[in-house]
C-alpha cells in the first residue's frame, strides 16, 4: 500500500522544521539542568540548601530562561516578522517566558533574602541573584 503525500502533509512537514522547541520539556531538560547548576554555583549553595519553595522557584526560573534561550536560538535562523508583517507565533511564548522569569527571579530573591536573614552563608546567593536580575533586566530592555 503506497502512501500519497498530499499538499497538506508537505506543508505540515515544512512547518515542522520551523519548530522552536519551547514546548518540549525533554528538549529543554539539558539546558535547564545546566542553567540550574550554573546559577547554584554562582550562588555558592546546593539545591538542597534551599527551602522547598526556593527549589520550585529555581526550577520555574531556569525553565523560563531555557525557553527564552531556545526562542533566541530559533530567531537567529528564522524571521521575527513574516512577509505579511505578522510577528512569529513563537514570540507569544517568548513574552510569557520573559515575564515568568522576571517575576520568578524576584520571588526567588525574596526567599533567599529571608534565608539570608537567618544564615549569613546565603549573602553570596543573594548577590548572585541580584546579578542575575541585572542580566534579565538587560534582556527586557532590549
Amino acid at each position: 500500500m503506497a502512501y500519497t503525500v498530499t499538499p497538506a502533509v508537505r506543508e505540515q512537514r515544512r512547518a515542522a522544521r520551523l519548530r522552536h522547541g519551547v514546548q518540549s520539556r525533554a528538549a529543554l531538560a539539558p539546558l535547564i539542568v545546566s542553567m540550574k547548576k550554573s546559577l547554584l554555583a554562582r550562588m555558592g549553595i546546593r539545591q538542597r540548601d534551599l527551602s522547598w519553595g526556593g527549589r520550585e522557584l529555581l526550577d520555574i526560573y531556569c525553565c523560563a530562561r531555557a525557553k527564552i534561550t531556545a526562542v533566541d536560538a530559533w530567531l537567529e535562523t528564522n524571521p521575527m516578522i513574516d512577509a505579511q508583517g505578522n510577528p512569529a507565533p513563537v514570540l507569544k511564548f517568548y513574552i510569557a517566558a520573559l515575564n515568568t522569569s522576571v517575576r520568578t527571579l524576584e520571588a526567588l530573591r525574596n526567599v533567599v533574602a529571608e534565608m539570608a536573614r537567618e544564615d549569613a552563608r546565603f549573602d553570596k546567593a543573594l548577590s548572585a541573584l541580584a546579578a542575575e536580575g541585572r542580566k534579565t533586566q538587560e534582556i527586557v530592555e532590549g
